[in-house]
């Protein structure tokens, strides 16, 4: 494994995780981040199948529909076929609680997917040119069975606030001031 093949494998993460928090603090500047201009959506047909920006708009206004989503990013598997595509198979579990707008009423949505991504290397930056989600099952939990005995821990923010899209100074820049995430 050459050094190249390492760097973009780690570049091909990162974009994986942007697209992950993006949608989990409905940022959708990082969830358009991830994907080329033209890259196209396999989706279930029932949420969408086209081009970035439909999906772009489906997502705008579905996330909010949720109190929350967690996205977790498992095993991924990257297989280049030269050094400008590399296929990638990421195994996916994400939890949605669904508001009283949302179909599901309230009710918590557990899903193990995989995606399976074709990321180009254009200009020098990895990112999606096609995404397929490959749903392999889905649980759901009824309203009311979830609880939290620490409700000063419940800070999950999904309105632009949270501590962690706070930009940082990056590994060649001028460090923040902050040292301690004490107040996240």
């Amino acid at each position: 494994m050459t050094l190249e093949e390492l760097a973009a494998r780690t570049e091909i993460h990162d974009v994986l995780l942007r697209y992950c928090r993006g949608l989990d603090r409905i940022d959708m500047s990082l969830v358009r981040g991830a994907f080329h201009k033209d890259a196209y959506i396999h989706f279930p047909e029932s949420l969408h199948v086209g081009g970035a920006e439909g999906f772009f708009q489906f997502l705008t206004d579905e996330m909010p529909r949720f109190e929350r989503t967690m996205h977790f990013l498992g095993n991924s598997l990257v297989e280049f076929d030269g050094p400008e595509i590399a296929y990638v198979e990421t195994y996916l579990q994400a939890d949605h609680e669904a508001s009283d707008r949302h179909h599901w009423k309230g009710d918590t949505v557990k899903l193990w997917a995989r995606y399976f991504d074709r990321f180009e290397r254009r200009d020098g930056v990895w990112l999606i040119a096609e995404r397929r989600l490959m749903v392999d099952w889905m649980y759901r939990y009824p309203k009311g069975n979830f609880f939290d005995d620490h409700p000063d821990a419940s800070n999950t923010r999904r309105d632009g606030t949270d501590r962690v899209l706070r930009k940082v100074a990056g590994y060649s820049g001028t460090p923040t001031a902050e040292k301690s995430l004490a107040d996240a």
